[in-house]
C-alpha cells in the first residue's frame, strides 16, 4: 500500500520510527502468522502502530489474506493490541474476537493518518464480535456490550483521554499471555512446513526483492527462520531479509 508509511498524527508506525525499538525482552513478531477464532490464518503482522508520545503499541498492522475480501490488493487492518495473543511455540498471534467469516467486516485501514471514526469502528467491530463469540454468557453480560454499541453521539467522536486505558490495548497483557494454539484446527493450506532440501542463502536473497502474496511472504519468512537456525545465514542478515519480505 503506497500510503501506508504517510501517517502525520499521534499514531505512526514502528518503522517510520528510528529511535523507538521493541523492548529486547519481547519477540519481534513482524512477519508472524494471524490466527482467527476457528483457527483460520487470517494473514501476518507487517507492523505495529505505535503511540510516540505515550511510549505505548497500540496496534498490530496486519496485511489479511486476500481470500477473505474478493479482491487483489492487499487489505491492512488495524487490530488493538491487547485484542490478540502471543503462541510463542508456533510464532503465530492469535485473535480470538475475529474468525474466517467475520473479518470481512472488519474496518479496513485505507492508509494516512489513523483517524478518531477508524479507532472507534475497530472497537465497535470487536464488541460486537465479543458478542457474536460468547453465546453462552449471561445476558447481562451481553446486554453490556450491546448498550455500549448503542452509547453514538450524533457528531463525530473524538478520542478521549481514557480510550486506551484497557485491556483491548493493554501491551503488557500482549506480551505477556502466551496462547497455545492446536495446531490441529489449522487448515493444512495455512500450516504446511516448506521444504528446505534444496533452499539455499542466494536463492532467498532473490526471493525476498520479487512482488509477493501474503501466503509467500509466510514461507519465506519461515525459511528464512530456518537457515538461521542452521546457520546458513547471521542473525543481522535474517533481520534485513526478513524486513525486506515485508517490504519495509
Amino acid at each position: 500500500m503506497d500510503n501506508y508509511e504517510i501517517n502525520a498524527g499521534r499514531l505512526v508506525p514502528l518503522s517510520n520510527l528510528k529511535d523507538y525499538k521493541i523492548a529486547k525482552d519481547n519477540p519481534d513478531i513482524l512477519g508472524w502468522r494471524v490466527v482467527g477464532a476457528d483457527g483460520e490464518s487470517l494473514g501476518i503482522v507487517k507492523d505495529l502502530i505505535v503511540d510516540p508520545k505515550a511510549m505505548k503499541a497500540r496496534y498490530l498492522a496486519v496485511v489479511a489474506n486476500r481470500r477473505f475480501f474478493n479482491t487483489s490488493n492487499d487489505q491492512y487492518l488495524l487490530i488493538p493490541i491487547g485484542a490478540a495473543a502471543l503462541d510463542k511455540g508456533g510464532r503465530n498471534v492469535f485473535v480470538s474476537s475475529i474468525d474466517s467469516k467475520s473479518i470481512a467486516r472488519y474496518p479496513v485501514y485505507t492508509g494516512g493518518p489513523i483517524t478518531d471514526e477508524y479507532e472507534y469502528a475497530v472497537r465497535d467491530n470487536l464488541r460486537q464480535s465479543q458478542r457474536e463469540f460468547l453465546p453462552d454468557a449471561k445476558d447481562d453480560y451481553k446486554a453490556e456490550f450491546g448498550q455500549a454499541l448503542q452509547q453514538q453521539p450524533g457528531n463525530t467522536r473524538r478520542i478521549s483521554d481514557d480510550f486506551y486505558n484497557n485491556d483491548t490495548y493493554n501491551e503488557d497483557r500482549f506480551y505477556t499471555y502466551n496462547q497455545e494454539i492446536n495446531r490441529d484446527r489449522i487448515p493444512a493450506r495455512d500450516y504446511a512446513e516448506p521444504d528446505y532440501s534444496s533452499l539455499s542463502a542466494e536463492d532467498l536473497h532473490k526471493e525476498v526483492d520479487n512482488p509477493r502474496t501474503v501466503e509467500s511472504s509466510i514461507t519465506t519468512i519461515e525459511r528464512l527462520d530456518h537457515l538461521r537456525q542452521r546457520g546458513s545465514i547471521s542473525d543481522e542478515e535474517y533481520l534485513l531479509l526478513k524486513r525486506r519480505a515485508l517490504d519495509l
